[in-house]
Order: structure tokens, then sequence, then C-alpha cells
């Protein structure tokens, strides 16, 4: 399997050794190193060594060996389905598609080629974050799909999601309007509020419960659908999404924890969980509403928490 990047700016000026090893860290890097000296990654379609210097633009190919799929929690639950639509409740920790060495170790391919009875039409109208639990919506028509695809562009589609969030919010509930855009000299991909030239943004979010101390469990609607935006907006005020390391430390401190994760940690994903959605079936001509409960490590970190506080 031969896999193509382009060199972000970001990474310019490393050596393809370390773009590889930081970049794309499911393989270590004397992995990277093996294959270098095997001939099986180019720089720009030309052979390289470990200490070729990487430019932004650069097309790094590396030839693939094939290697074992990782084990990934494929104990996901269909929570709607008819001749047109699945509607899936995933855990955290599961890939929606595709990607490196998760190739087949993902929902959608899950769905198509292993599961019985197999779904080979299914394709993804919405994506959750491998990190974030919670209802996944596929087409298995063409047309059903890009109706539904429409739909979520234009905003017509309501999503809820429940997070539980460092701190109290103030106001307790409140609408988080701010422009989100990509970080231009990030060495691992994220967002930020950006108000040059991001994307209109917004966010409602209502304070369900307090949770000890210092955590409150909320309820998030967005009206946009950027990257990462619940994620960006709750750190942007303050209230960082509980367990979610891209958005509580730097570049270099997240690539060593993913590196060498804590043995031990309260949650070791984000506390983010979709669980609910809205939409017009366009075969049926009806709404549909599809539910998700919250999963056992959620309702686990919630409840090491301490008692719930009132509102008042």
């Amino acid at each position: 399997m031969n896999v193509t990047s382009k060199v972000p700016a970001a990474y310019s000026g490393l050596s393809v050794l370390a773009y590889l090893a930081e970049r794309f860290n499911y393989l270590s890097e004397a992995a990277w190193r093996q294959l270098i000296a095997e001939g099986r990654v180019t720089c720009n379609e030309l052979g390289c060594d470990p200490a070729t210097t990487v430019v932004t633009g650069n097309s790094i190919s590396c030839d693939m060996p094939a290697f074992e799929a990782p084990a990934v929690n494929l104990d996901y639950h269909i929570v709607f389905q008819d001749n047109w639509l699945i509607g899936v409740n995933k855990p955290a920790g599961l890939r929606v598609h595709s990607g490196g060495k998760f190739a087949t170790a993902n929902l959608a391919y899950h769905l198509r080629h292993v599961r019985q009875p197999a779904f080979p039409e299914a394709a993804l109208v919405n994506r959750l974050d491998a990190d974030t639990s919670g209802l996944v919506l596929l087409a298995r028509d063409k047309a059903v799909l890009r109706h539904l695809m429409q739909q979520f562009a234009d905003g017509l589609v309501t999503k809820h999601y429940l997070a539980v969030v460092e701190g109290r919010p103030s106001p307790a509930s409140g609408t988080i309007d701010l422009p989100i855009g990509p970080v231009a000299d990030a060495r691992v991909p994220r967002y930020t509020v950006d108000h040059n030239q991001g994307k209109a943004s917004v966010t409602h979010y209502t304070t369900v419960r307090r949770l000890g101390d210092c955590h409150a469990l909320l309820e998030l609607q967005p009206e946009t659908g950027r990257t990462h935006q619940l994620r960006v907006h709750l750190a942007a005020i303050g209230h960082p999404i509980a367990g979610d390391a891209l958005y509580t430390m730097s570049d270099q401190a997240y690539l060593d924890w993913r590196l060498n994760p804590p043995a031990e940690a309260p949650l070791w994903r984000q506390a983010l969980h979709s669980h609910r959605l809205q939409f017009f079936h366009p075969v049926t001509q009806t709404d549909c509403i599809l539910t998700a409960p919250l999963p056992p490590d959620l309702t686990q970190f919630i409840n090491s928490l301490g008692a719930d506080r009132s509102l008042s």
C-alpha cells in the first residue's frame, strides 16, 4: 500500500525521519528508519536517507508493508436501520473512516465488509472524532446521501452532545459565537479561534448539573459544524472538555503523551458524546430522532467526580 503526504509548514526543516516519526506516530522511529533504509520512502519521487531535509509542500511517499491492523473497540450498536439509512452508536476509540494503519480498523470498513449481514453501500453522512462517542449516520443510497449531507451543510440537522468540562461556566447557559480556523504553525493539526480568517462558528450550551467542586456536565447544540468546534469553543471560554489532551497541552507535550500515555488516568479520551440527532428523512418524509445514552466510561467518570451540585 502506497501512502503519500504533503509536508505542512509546521514540519518544514525537519529531517524526513523526524517528520514521519512525529506526524505518523503509529509506527516507531526505529520502524520508519528501517523503511527508509529499505528504500520504501521517497521525497518528491526521489530516494532519501533519514537525514534528508523536508520543506513545505514536499511529497513524501512510502510503500507500506503489510501489517496487522490495530485492535480497536468494535462494540458499536445499530440504533436505526431501514432501506436507506443506518444510525450507529459508536464507542470512543473507533475511527469512522480509514487512515494510515486503520485502513481496515474503522467503522465504515467493518459495516461494509466484515459485519454480517454487511452493508457494502454504506457511506458516511456525518463524522465524529475517533475519541468522541455517539451517533454516526450512514446512507445506503447515493441520492439519500446527497440529500442528508445538504441538510447538515444547511444547518437543518439538530445535533445535541453531552460533555464534561473543567470548571463551571458562567452564565450557566449561553451561546459561544467565535470564528474558528486551523493553527497555521501547529505540528499537530488543531484549530483555534481566529477573528481574521476563521469561519463563523456558533455553539449553544446549557449546564445540566454541576459535578463535584470543579466540573460540570453540559448539553451542547452546535449550529455550525466546524472541525473540533465544540472542543475549541469550550477551551476558548476557559472550560476545556475533561480529558481533551489536544486542547490542554502544547504540541510537544501532546506528542509525548500520545507516544507514552499514562498507565492510569481518570479518563483516557475527551469526555464528549453525541447523544441526539434530529433530521428529515428524505424518502419517508418524516422527522427522525436518534438517541444514544452515555457510555459506561463517561458514566463512571461522572460518578467519580462526586455528588452532583444543584444550580441554585
